[in-house]
């Protein structure tokens, strides 16, 4: 069997069908695959690896130039063999399939169904493989206020008379509060030396706008975050539009730029952001251990947008961002772009949840040598961008050698794709969804104690 290529065979649907979300949930358009004939160009294969794997219900389970786990794999498409139940992140009925189960998890018959392997001191040892065991960890707080991945019907109240309009800089040490609202006019700089503190259960809107007038909140190298909620008190950032209105890409994102290395360089200008001041928007160091400060138990919704091609902003971005940052329980939901990307640096996170995302949910890019550990990923299976999505998209430099080379770690994730999602139907995935794991440009990077169900390409160095 020829591992290095993967040859999809078109379906040609006839016409384009809509199907609404009920309960104010997104209208999604279920569109025409695409014509995806010719070759890809890539400038260098990946050399990364994943160890401790369940595969089920993938196309083609690794496309790996010279796998060095392959002992390590369990491969087995009966996928009720290993969870307690197989609703979690399906059509909830066939009548209505773009409406998710959502409240269902994927938790573990058994937790030693699989070896776990080793990971460095920087990541919580677990029995078990994937996000969850066999009991959901209280850990990721699923009945609180904060774990909400289709949050289309939560009334925030936005009140445009009396919201607090942030634009321009932030100059001076600043604290929003719960008692207000906030909304970012632009693109909005944290300059060096200030902290930005925000209170728990704090809402803060981005303006709805194109190009350098979205929203955005950037926080310059040398400025801080200190923005902690609370499982019941989340401190929110999500579009102005009314619940049963809201789609991806409605504002723009949160930029932080750190001095931590990346193969880059020493002083680099972050995807989509266009300041007044030279240092607005630059990325690079050489201090691994920076410190951009804290912030957990946030939800990012609706956020990501193109500035023009190839030049987007993510719903949160990371330039250099060093390990010397706190930053857990995450939930982003419909990303117009990536959920997460990095550009070099070294920050570890926890307990990140992403759904219908358009483009890769976590991109690692640029030297990028920190990691994650409980990460849940839902794809929507009726979307995907035209520059191909991925799960986890990671590359280092398109010159081979290039130091710091991207060795981020990825541990106890679970990735839910589309051809698990939708097995059993007659219904078609978007055809430009195309990877649970893809490594390319140099990238040295591992995926472990992980399961991945449903993709295109279960995990591949293309």
């Amino acid at each position: 069997m020829d591992l290095k290529k993967i040859y999809i065979k078109l379906v040609i649907l006839s016409g384009v069908f809509l199907l609404v979300l009920v309960c104010g949930c997104e209208k999604i358009e279920i569109l025409d695959p695409p014509d995806t004939t010719g070759e890809v160009e890539k400038s260098s294969t990946g050399d990364s690896d994943a160890r401790g794997i369940y595969f089920g219900l993938n196309e083609t389970t690794t496309q790996f130039i010279e796998p060095a786990s392959l002992d390590t794999y369990l491969i087995d498409d009966a996928v009720s063999n290993y969870f307690s139940n197989t609703r979690f992140a399906r059509p909830i009925n066939l009548d209505e399939a773009t409406v998710l189960a959502l409240d269902e998890f994927p938790l573990l018959q058994d937790e030693g169904f699989l070896d776990v392997v080793d990971t460095n001191s920087a990541f919580e040892y677990t029995p078990y493989v994937g996000a969850f065991g066999a009991v959901m960890s209280d850990s990721w707080y699923i009945n609180s206020s904060w774990f909400q991945l289709d949050p289309q019907n939560i009334v925030y109240e936005y009140n445009e008379d009396t919201v607090v309009e942030i634009e321009g800089a932030i100059t001076v040490n600043t604290r929003w509060t719960s008692d207000k609202q906030y909304l970012l006019k632009g693109q909005v700089f944290v300059k060096s030396g200030v902290t930005l503190t925000i209170e728990p259960g704090t809402v803060i809107f981005g303006n709805n706008g194109t190009g350098v007038n979205a929203g955005v909140l950037v926080f310059n190298r040398g400025s801080k975050i200190d923005a902690n909620g609370t499982p019941e008190q989340p401190i929110i950032f999500t579009g102005t539009a009314a619940p049963g209105e809201r789609t991806r890409g409605q504002w723009g994102g949160v930029v932080f730029l750190g001095k931590a290395p990346n193969n880059k360089g020493d002083s680099v200008l972050v995807e989509g952001i266009q300041g007044e001041e030279d240092d607005d928007g630059l990325f690079g160091g050489t201090d691994i251990n920076d410190n951009s400060g804290t912030f957990s138990f946030w939800r990012v919704e609706y956020a990501g947008i193109a500035i023009t091609p190839g030049n987007e902003i993510n719903s949160i971005t990371f330039g250099s961002v060093g390990a010397g940052t706190t930053a857990h329980h995450i939930i982003i939901t419909g990303a117009g772009d990536d959920a997460m990307e990095w550009f070099g640096g070294a920050v570890h996170l926890s307990y990140i949840a992403t759904y219908n995302t358009l483009d890769d949910d976590m991109d690692m890019d640029s030297g990028f040598s920190g990691g994650i550990q409980f990460l849940y990923i839902v794809r929507n299976p009726y979307a995907a961008d035209e520059s191909g999505s991925k799960a986890l998209e990671i590359s280092s430099s398109s010159t081979v050698g290039v130091e710091p080379i991207t060795k981020a770690q990825v541990v106890n994730a679970t990735i839910v794709g589309p051809l698990y999602q939708l097995d059993g139907t007659d219904i078609i995935y978007d055809r430009l969804f195309q990877a649970g794991l893809s490594s390319t440009n140099d990238a040295r990077a591992e995926l472990l104690n992980s399961i991945i169900l449903g993709c295109p390409v279960g995990a591949e160095n293309p």
